[in-house]
């Protein structure tokens, strides 16, 4: 691992102020949003995930530090073969996602 992380943070949804996708290396890793008791992070990967693997701090940035330093941990933590099988099911949700959007009819003007 690098000595410097690099997570993209890019707005969850285009129409929603203040909740973020965080990504990191092509991977969906965790939300960064405002909530009413501040500006709460989490790391959202499919497995168990310990307690420290959320929070909540006073700023936008202050939550994607936090994010990224818990991030780093969880790697140096986890095994190069448990984070695969978090990817693989990654791949497996997004192509089930795929799938089922693409069986819905569509419902749309002049259908």
């Amino acid at each position: 691992m690098s000595a410097k992380l690099t997570i993209d943070a890019t707005p969850q949804w285009p129409d929603v102020r203040d909740d973020y996708a965080v990504r990191f290396q092509g991977h969906s890793i965790g939300r960064v949003r405002l909530d009413e008791g501040g500006w709460v992070w989490s790391i959202t990967i499919p497995m168990a995930l310990p307690d420290w693997a959320e929070g909540v701090t006073a700023s936008r940035d202050d939550s994607l530090k936090a994010l990224a330093s818990a991030w780093g941990r969880l790697l140096s933590e986890t095994g190069p073969e448990r984070l695969q099988r978090a990817w693989d099911l990654e791949k497996a949700f997004e192509a089930r996602e795929q799938n089922m959007s693409a069986a819905q009819p569509d419902t749309g003007p002049g259908s």
